[in-house]
């Protein structure tokens, strides 16, 4: 790789990691307003207002659940970063492609392994 290349592949890569501390963030203040609203829940006067609060409170686990993944998943890809070893198939060690990383920045397999990975009947036999 050029240095002009690896330099705009570098640069593109910080963009990736600023996305992923915004998210990292944004579900972090998530966090709190989920806990806020927790506590500041107050009983339903009557047995339908009860349902529907019912029914919002798990709602709002369920997306609590999901945003505790995403963090995790997250937290992963920058410890990749820091170790820089961000960007690079956990199968074949090759890099994946920055197309790949910049639609989707959580993404640990090049498009060939998981593919490979995602074949029917794959893992049949193994």
């Amino acid at each position: 790789m050029k240095s002009t290349e690896a330099s705009s592949f570098g640069s593109e890569l910080d963009l990736v990691k600023k996305s992923l501390l915004m998210q990292k963030s944004e579900i972090l203040n998530k966090h709190l307003e989920f806990k806020h609203a927790q506590i500041a829940t107050d009983k339903a006067a009557d047995e339908a207002d009860a349902v529907v609060q019912d029914l919002q409170d798990n709602i709002n686990i369920q997306l609590h659940e999901r945003d505790q993944l995403s963090l995790l998943l997250i937290e992963r890809a920058l410890s990749k970063f820091a170790d820089g070893t961000y960007g690079q198939c956990e199968s074949c060690e090759e890099m994946i492609d920055l197309r790949r990383l910049k639609a989707r920045p959580l993404a640990t397999l090049c498009i060939s392994c998981m593919e490979d990975q995602e074949a029917p009947g794959k893992n049949l036999f193994q």
